[in-house]
């Protein structure tokens, strides 16, 4: 893919809530204040009246988990159309595709596009099977979280790793090459170097995945570039808020230096653009 070469598991779910950065503002500037404040109270895990980089990463990494966790229950409901506390296989197939899709796992289809869909919906079928730990008729509350969110779950790890090898490891020696990494490219003949994209995505497999320096990514790396580095990102954004906010060059953050900056701090992720302001889960005094 040109652009950015995105791995399997994105992580749009867990930064929802854009739409609701001026949701804020309809509170009152006494109770923003109070949700802030209590806010701040519950970011600072020492309460020494200072946020560090790690208490803001910290919090930051828990909010996206409690997102992620809270649209699974939503989309649990939505699937159990007989409301059984089970969502079943075809139960799954109907919220889906409206209808019970049932493909033969060892027949290829002969046209492209429905081939594509047939390999993506028996991957579905496959982690469905895996996330289902009591091999009951379909999966509970906890089993369709840990199929919806493969990367938060201890039982699927090995299962995120073999399905990103099934797909990358094209020469089945249980490793991803920087070739097997960079998929179907091929450069231009006629060009000098490679386009832009493939400098990136060189370097990212290079300095972000390949740890070892070996030129090869083992499955402990692999997992590292399949699922979403939220605590990357995370501490992206802590560090970012410190430099933005940390008046006294002290690298870390006072109640007074955030109120002084409470825009940005409203419209960030420590605050998930203000919607923590509007969830008592976050701003309520026992979390």
């Amino acid at each position: 893919p040109q652009g950015e070469h995105r791995a399997d598991y994105d992580r749009e779910a867990l930064l929802g809530g854009k739409e609701e950065v001026d949701e804020y503002v309809k509170l009152t500037p006494e109770e923003q204040h109070k949700r802030l404040q209590s806010i701040i109270k519950k970011i600072d895990l020492d309460s020494d009246g200072f946020l560090t980089e790690s208490e803001l990463s910290s919090w930051i990494q828990m909010s996206f988990k409690h997102y992620a966790m809270q649209e699974a229950k939503q989309q649990f409901v939505e699937y159990d159309k007989n409301s059984d506390g089970i969502v079943s296989w075809d139960e799954y197939n109907i919220q889906m595709y409206d209808r019970v899709i049932d493909f033969d796992e060892n027949t290829a289809l002969d046209d492209t596009e429905e081939e594509s869909f047939r390999q993506l919906h028996l991957k579905d079928k496959k982690r469905f099977e895996k996330a289902n730990q009591d091999s009951g008729p379909g999966l509970n509350l906890e089993e369709f979280i840990a199929f919806e969110h493969p990367e938060e779950v201890d039982y699927m790890t090995e299962f995120v790793i073999q399905e990103a090898l099934e797909e990358h490891d094209k020469n089945g020696d249980g490793f991803v090459s920087l070739e097997e990494f960079l998929g179907d490219y091929r450069r231009d003949p006629t060009a000098n170097e490679d386009p832009e994209w493939i400098l990136v995505e060189k370097d990212r497999f290079l300095n972000d995945y390949d740890k070892d320096a070996d030129g090869r990514l083992d499955p402990q790396e692999l997992l590292s570039w399949v699922v979403p580095n939220n605590q990357g990102i995370a501490q992206e954004e802590a560090l970012h808020l410190i430099d933005e906010v940390d008046l006294n060059s002290d690298r870390k953050l006072s109640e007074a230096e955030i109120l002084e900056n409470q825009d940005l701090f409203l419209t960030s992720e420590a605050t998930d653009y203000g919607r923590q302001l509007q969830d008592e889960y976050f701003y309520h005094d026992e979390l």
